[in-house]
């Protein structure tokens, strides 16, 4: 085995998960439920998602599969851990060019009522994905339909997460999510104009629709009052490592 091989490895085994809440709210009592749990992966090295060493170990199948092993025992702790939990889970577009990945999905398929599968935005590292026309006609979305998964696109407008995609797959889609973050920089109205076009398109055709990245009481309450109830961010609650007994929410009595 090569260094490489071995310091890749050894990143992996820094890995561990976290949950961060979406929850549901409204003008009157802050808290109606949590909806379910994103999981995310973290490294011990600096309690933040690993981005070098996740896009090393997927672009390359062997790696890939170590990666979706671990995944999926970890995973599979959690669903049997807290069995009234739902869960959602991030895949990058990436990894469902390998099998191992198809296997995973095939056996937590028994608790699919339970799993949300959100498709990342970064734009596929293979070649087999050279353009997003081409993801677009292999998009994953209508087997893990078929399957029962509740199918997520992840933060909507940005890398392949185009609205082309949305319109070339609107039977195929549950829920759509945006990041604040990619709005830093930008005047509140404006902010507000993007996301209200969004939220009428999820409307329409019947999506869920979540606002990630809300880190304030005003921005929390700003959304509330223009409908947007789905809400998920530090402000409510930061990504944990979920215990016997589930946090309470940062904010459940004072925001109003």
């Amino acid at each position: 085995m090569t260094e490489y091989n071995v310091h890749i490895l050894d990143e992996l085994k820094q890995f561990y998960l976290v949950c961060q809440p979406i929850v549901k709210v409204h003008a009157n009592s802050l808290l109606k439920s949590i909806v379910d749990y994103e999981v995310l992966i973290r490294s011990r090295k600096n309690d933040r998602f690993p981005f070098d060493a996740f896009r090393k170990l997927i672009e390359c199948e062997a790696y890939n599969d170590v990666l979706i092993e671990w995944f999926e025992w970890e995973f599979k702790n959690l669903l049997h851990k807290f069995p009234d939990y739902k869960f959602d889970i991030n895949i990058d577009p990436q990894q469902f060019k390998y099998p191992r990945t198809w296997v995973f999905i095939k056996n937590i398929s028994d608790e699919h009522q339970r799993i949300a599968i959100e498709i990342t935005e970064t734009i596929p590292l293979n070649k087999e994905f050279t353009t997003q026309d081409e993801f677009f006609k292999k998009s994953p979305l209508a087997v893990l339909k078929k399957i029962g998964f509740k199918t997520v696109i992840d933060d909507i407008g940005t890398g392949q997460n185009s609205l082309q995609l949305v319109a070339n797959n609107l039977e195929k889609i549950d829920r759509l999510k945006i990041s604040l973050l990619a709005f830093r920089g930008l005047r509140n109205d404006v902010i507000f104009q993007f996301l209200e076009a969004w939220f009428n398109l999820a409307n329409k055709y019947n999506f869920e629709f979540v606002v990630e990245g809300i880190d304030n009481k005003i921005t929390a309450k700003n959304l509330v009052s223009g409908g947007l109830i789905m809400q998920q961010g530090f402000f409510w609650q930061e990504p944990h490592v979920l215990e016997g007994t589930a946090k309470r929410l940062n904010r459940l009595n004072n925001i109003y």
